[in-house]
């Protein structure tokens, strides 16, 4: 399942040039937006029924990841101020056919028996529909930022290669964090990494609305690895004591509903917000974010007694 959404993920990216119209346009990209949707879940599953046998760590694998990703973007910021972007679609292609190799190699997770019951016993279980709702709006937050950050910062004459970097150096607190930081996750818990995220997302998109001055931009980044890496960690905490028959299941309700379906409902309304408002637009943003602590006292009592 992993190759051929990949391969479909490539074949969509590489069609965009040829098209024209909406309509062509808009079938692409929905082809391209479901096949890769479903990798990031199905490899989390993968990942985490892996861990939950001792044959790797979760957050040192997930690092590899965000060391990928960070380089992809460091990289890409120079080649787009050499090579526009024309090159995007090619660059697409040519990671998800990589993806698609990878996947042919990933070993083979016993699935567990089926479960008649999963959709609904997931969405009665307190501590999984908490984290879905804390998930929504924590990651959701980061519409402003995945869509805006860079066209606000190149209005704010910031080069591309520059934007890049930016960008990297937040995937590298990310990565710093998935790494090393497994004791203090453990420490934590599920609920206190979600206050924290909530917080760090009150912070840094205030922040955001307010400051283009580059020096200032590289003290925030680092706030990455709190707004989007501790909300991460606290749903795989969760998920982690899912059955495993349900973790497919899971990754993909949380991947759907809690990721993509609030942030793209979220990047519709910045992009709204952002033709009027420019940097502005991040406060709905932080104000989103923060919401996430209304889930944290109801999350740590439903994952305590379950």
């Amino acid at each position: 399942m992993l190759a051929a959404a990949a391969i479909t993920a490539a074949a969509a990216a590489i069609l965009l040039p040829t098209l024209h119209g909406l309509g062509p346009l808009l079938l692409a990209a929905a082809a391209l937006g479901m096949a890769s949707a479903l990798l990031a879940p199905l490899l989390d599953a993968v990942t985490l029924a892996l861990a939950g046998q001792a044959r790797l760590d979760y957050g040192r694998t997930r690092a590899w990841g965000s060391l990928s990703y960070m380089l992809a973007t460091a990289a890409t910021g120079a080649l787009l101020a050499r090579g526009g972007t024309a090159l995007v679609p090619i660059l697409l292609a040519a990671g998800y056919t990589a993806a698609a190799l990878c996947a042919t190699r990933l070993p083979d997770i016993e699935p567990g028996p089926r479960s008649t019951t999963g959709l609904a016993a997931l969405f009665h279980d307190r501590p999984f529909v908490l984290a879905l709702v804390a998930t929504a709006l924590i990651q959701g937050s980061h519409a402003a930022y995945y869509s805006f950050a860079p066209l606000h910062w190149r209005a704010a004459g910031i080069g591309d290669t520059t934007i890049g970097l930016l960008v990297a150096e937040g995937i590298v607190a990310e990565i710093a964090l998935f790494l090393w930081g497994r004791n203090l996750v453990r420490r934590l818990g599920a609920a206190r990494l979600t206050a924290l995220a909530a917080i760090a997302c009150l912070i840094r998109w205030t922040a955001l609305a307010f400051i283009t001055d580059i020096p200032l931009l590289a003290l925030l980044q680092p706030l990455h690895a709190a707004t989007f890496a501790f909300q991460h960690l606290s749903t795989m905490l969760v998920l982690a004591r899912l059955p495993p028959q349900r973790a497919g299941l899971a990754q993909t309700l949380m991947s759907a509903i809690g990721f993509s379906a609030a942030t793209a409902t979220l990047v519709w309304l910045t992009g709204h917000l952002y033709a009027t408002w420019h940097g502005l637009a991040f406060l709905p943003m932080a104000a989103v974010g923060a919401a996430a602590l209304l889930t944290v006292r109801p999350l740590h009592k439903a994952v305590a007694s379950s």
